[in-house]
C-alpha cells in the first residue's frame, strides 16, 4: 500500500483467479436506500462471491472509488468500513486502489484469488443429467432491497472451496443476477438445457412475496445478490455430497432441477416460465 502498484507472488502450485466488478449509483444502488457502509460491503461481496464460485480462496483486492462533489471526504471512510468488514471476514488484504471525482458515486473492486488447477470450477462443465443445486434458499436479498430492510449476506467462500475439491461437482457459478438468469447462463455455457423441479425460497422472501400477492418461487427466482452458489453435481453423488455438506455447514445442498440435452429452461409440468433476473445491459431501473 502506498507504491504505484501492488506486487504479489502466487504460490507455484496455484492458479491466480481475478474478478472485477463495479457498483454504480442509480444503477446498482440508490443513496438513501442503503448506507454507505452497506454499499461498500456489497461491492466487496460481489467480487468475493465470483472468486468463491471458481472454488478459489480470495487473497487480495484493490479498490477504485468515484466521488461526486456532494459526497463528503469523511463519507469515504464509511464506504471503506463496509469493504473492510467483508474483507476481514474472508481474510483478504486491501492492497491499494484509487479515488477520483465523478458525476455519480461508483465503487469498483478487483479481487485476486488462488486455486489449484485440479479444483478450478467453471460454469461450462455441467453435464446432461447433472443435478442443479444451490447452497442456500433464495430471494432474501431482493426482499430486503424492496422492503428497504438491512440484509448483508456473506459470500460462500468456504462452501465454494469445499465443493471445488469434489470431482462430482462439474460446474459452479454464483447467483448474482437471479437463479432464472444464471441457471440459463450455466446451461448455455455447457451446451445443454435444464428443467426446474423447485426453487428454495428464503422465509423472509416468502413472507414478503405473499404480502404483495406474488408467487414466492417466481419472486425468489428473479432475485439477485443472495451470494449463494449454483453447482452442477453428478446425479449418483448428489445425496452423498449433500449429506456431507450438511454435516460440514449445518444445512443441505438444495436441489433446483436437472440438466438435460434440450436447450432452454423449463419448469416441471410445463408451468409458467420463470421471470428474468437482472440484465446488466438493460436501462437502469428496468
Amino acid at each position: 500500500m502506498g507504491d504505484d502498484a501492488a506486487a504479489w507472488r502466487p504460490s507455484r502450485s496455484h492458479l491466480s483467479v481475478i474478478s472485477t466488478d463495479a457498483l454504480v449509483e442509480n444503477v446498482h444502488f440508490r443513496l438513501g436506500e442503503a448506507t454507505l457502509e452497506e454499499i461498500g460491503y456489497r461491492a466487496c461481496a460481489a467480487n468475493v462471491s465470483d472468486i468463491a464460485a471458481m472454488g478459489a480462496r480470495p487473497v487480495l483486492a484493490t479498490v477504485a472509488i468515484g466521488l461526486p462533489q456532494r459526497i463528503e471526504p469523511d463519507d469515504v471512510l464509511e464506504i471503506y468500513r463496509g469493504i473492510d468488514r467483508l474483507a476481514r471476514s474472508v481474510k483478504i488484504e486491501i492492497a491499494g486502489g484509487d479515488i477520483v471525482r465523478s458525476a455519480e458515486l461508483f465503487i469498483s473492486l478487483t479481487v485476486v484469488g488462488e486455486v489449484s488447477p485440479t479444483s478450478l470450477k467453471r460454469r461450462s462443465g455441467a453435464r446432461v443429467n447433472d443435478v442443479a443445486a444451490v447452497t442456500g434458499p433464495l430471494g432474501a436479498s431482493r426482499a430486503a432491497l424492496e422492503s428497504k430492510a438491512h440484509h448483508l449476506p456473506p459470500p460462500r467462500v468456504a462452501e465454494g472451496m469445499w465443493l471445488a475439491r469434489s470431482r462430482s461437482v462439474h460446474a459452479m457459478m454464483d447467483i448474482s443476477d437471479g437463479l432464472s438468469t444464471d441457471l440459463a447462463r450455466m446451461a448455455v455455457a455447457s451446451n445443454c438445457g435444464a428443467i426446474v423441479d423447485q426453487i428454495p425460497v428464503a422465509e423472509t422472501a416468502r413472507k414478503f412475496a405473499i404480502s404483495r400477492g406474488e408467487d414466492a418461487q417466481r419472486f425468489a427466482a428473479a432475485g439477485g445478490e443472495d451470494f449463494e452458489l449454483l453447482a452442477a453435481i453428478a446425479p449418483r453423488a448428489f445425496n452423498y455430497l449433500s449429506g456431507r455438506f450438511r454435516k460440514r455447514f449445518g444445512r443441505p445442498l438444495l436441489r433446483v432441477g436437472v440438466f438435460r440435452e434440450e436447450a432452454g429452461i423449463e419448469r416441471v409440468g410445463g408451468g409458467e416460465p420463470l421471470p428474468a433476473g437482472w440484465d446488466h445491459l438493460r436501462c437502469p431501473g428496468s
